[in-house]
């Protein structure tokens, strides 16, 4: 029988690049601005890029610490849309993008059926906390660890979610009480999301979360590569 496990990140990301609602809805009225809640309509290109210390993968079989994490995608001012065509996660700690474990090993975390496409953002505030929701939909990942003694195993994860998805909150660059206080840009938190086993090695575990989180930032020129674009949601 599989166990059961928590496998946390705080950017699978990614994530870290995007929701408690469905995964394919948007709410009425969401419009995601350029620099303040009254600039222009802003639809293109978002990345995430890991501002907390670290992106955790949690699990009954051990945990596993990135310090380097980015997701990279698009969507709709509507926040309809949003997709992850590239994540990423790897620590200063290795050159081969391997992440250290807590049972003397290392993990390897790979985005796998990239774009997740099909996800949303939505305007959905609450008193005290977030702002809105993100949610990337088709997330999976294959993850491979080995522990103090060499033992290996390799797992495929997907997002726990209905297709496939993972949620996360949104807060705005201006909220007092957004994650990290002292990066004023917009940001995306998830917080300890599912995710569930598809195939693996038989001591993989049956479910895992993942906990980080991601400033988000457009491009100020569509296409330029250029992450420079503060951004806001609305409602």
């Amino acid at each position: 029988m599989k166990r059961s496990a928590t496998f946390g990140i705080a950017g699978l990301v990614l994530v870290a690049s995007f929701a408690l609602i469905a995964p394919t809805a948007t709410a009425a009225g969401t419009t995601i601005h350029r620099d303040t809640a009254t600039g222009a309509a802003y639809s293109g290109n978002v990345q995430g890029s890991l501002i907390s210390a670290t992106v955790k993968f949690e699990s009954s079989a051990g945990n596993a610490t990135c310090n380097r994490s980015s997701l990279t995608g698009s969507v709709n001012s509507d926040g309809s849309a949003a997709n992850a065509s590239n994540a990423s996660f790897s620590d200063t700690s290795s050159t081969s993008g391997s992440c250290p474990n807590n049972q003397g090993g290392r993990t390897t975390i790979t985005p796998t059926n990239l774009p997740w496409a099909g996800g949303n953002v939505t305007y959905a505030p609450q008193a005290g906390g977030r702002d809105g929701t993100i949610t990337l939909n088709n997330v999976s990942a294959k993850v491979d660890s080995s522990n103090s003694l060499g033992l290996r195993i390799s797992c495929n994860f997907v997002g726990s979610g209905a297709n496939n998805s993972v949620t996360g909150s949104v807060h705005n660059p201006d909220n007092a009480n957004r994650p990290v206080s002292s990066v004023a840009q917009a940001q995306a938190s998830f917080a300890a999301v599912g995710l569930r086993l598809t195939s693996g090695s038989t001591s993989c575990p049956s479910t895992a979360t993942l906990t980080g989180t991601y400033k988000l930032l457009g491009e100020k020129q569509a296409g330029s590569g250029a992450y420079d674009q503060t951004l806001h949601i609305t409602g």
